[in-house]
């Protein structure tokens, strides 16, 4: 992993400090959690983009994910 080394104002750097003591995490590893969230939301998964949907329709079936004979002809 590469280093890097950011200057940051005392409001910005406080509010971090006081995230990352709060967290119990190093400063470095809440700085890489909002990246990694930040790039996230600007190039979503279709997971993503729905999870709000997933598990919201009854199909009727208790063994839907489970029973092999559900899926034949899936995909056609």
């Amino acid at each position: 992993m590469k280093t890097l080394t950011m200057k940051l104002s005392e409001g910005l750097l406080g509010w971090l400090e006081t995230e990352a003591k709060r967290a119990r995490q190093p400063k470095s590893a809440l700085v890489r959690e909002i990246l990694r969230q930040y790039r996230q939301r600007q190039n979503p998964s279709a997971l993503d983009l729905t999870a709000d949907l997933c598990g919201c329709a009854e199909s009727g079936l208790g063994d839907l994910a489970r029973n092999k004979k559900h899926l034949k002809g899936f995909g056609r």
